[in-house]
């Protein structure tokens, strides 16, 4: 059964509520025989998670070798910069991306959803552990004396100085951390509506030729 908007309901159709059409049409994908069919939106958010982790714990372990922090707060810091955007990812691409597509909303803007994805991406995969880890080490710093930090109340200038001074070796590797995920997020995306064309247009098929075989008979 091919899932479709309308607000002219057929008298032979089944009327499915937002959860229950989202539990419907990743049924379908699960159930999918052709993994080139569906291979996109079965692993596109896992993928995007994990590269968003990644990220993280390039980020965290900048500013906690830059600190001398060694092994004090490890699991502290690595739990939020790290774990969380990679979990973040995957679940926003997975239900405002993926979800949204298969349920065709924004059917007429296909740009949209790669905006949208690369937004998600560089937010939770760069954005988010930018802002957390140089906070996380500079508290660690200043908790467990590894590193000379300077004190909020020397000024936002003498502070931004410092975590600026320390930032700049990591500039290069932010600007292709970026750059890869943005096209990244964006490939994905784009194979995903490509997966979910190719899924439409079989199920219409398969539809037509019963439709068909039902007349004959």
């Amino acid at each position: 059964m091919a899932l479709k908007q309308s607000r002219e309901v057929p008298k032979d159709a089944v009327v499915l509520d937002e959860i229950e059409a989202t539990n419907y049409v990743w049924e379908v994908v699960s159930n999918w025989d052709s993994l080139s069919d569906t291979w996109a939106l079965r692993y596109a958010p896992m993928v995007l998670g994990g590269v968003s982790a990644i990220s993280g714990i390039i980020i965290n372990d900048h500013y906690r070798k830059k600190l001398k922090l060694g092994n004090f707060g490890f699991f502290s810091s690595v739990i939020p910069i790290s774990i969380m955007p990679g979990l973040m990812t995957a679940l926003f691409h997975r239900h405002t991306i993926s979800t949204n597509m298969l349920l065709m909303k924004n059917e007429g803007c296909p740009v949209c959803y790669e905006i949208r994805s690369a937004v998600i991406q560089w937010g939770f995969g760069v954005a988010y552990p930018m802002v957390l880890g140089p906070t996380s080490a500079l508290m660690f710093a200043s908790r467990y004396s590894t590193y000379r930090v300077p004190n909020l109340a020397e000024g936002p200038k003498v502070v931004f100085g410092f975590l600026s001074k320390l930032t700049k070796p990591l500039h290069t590797t932010l600007v292709y951390m970026g750059a890869f995920q943005l096209v990244l997020s964006s490939v994905l995306t784009y194979f995903e509506m490509k997966n979910h064309i190719s899924m439409s247009r079989k199920i219409e098929a398969i539809e037509s030729k019963v439709l068909e075989e039902h007349e004959l008979a």
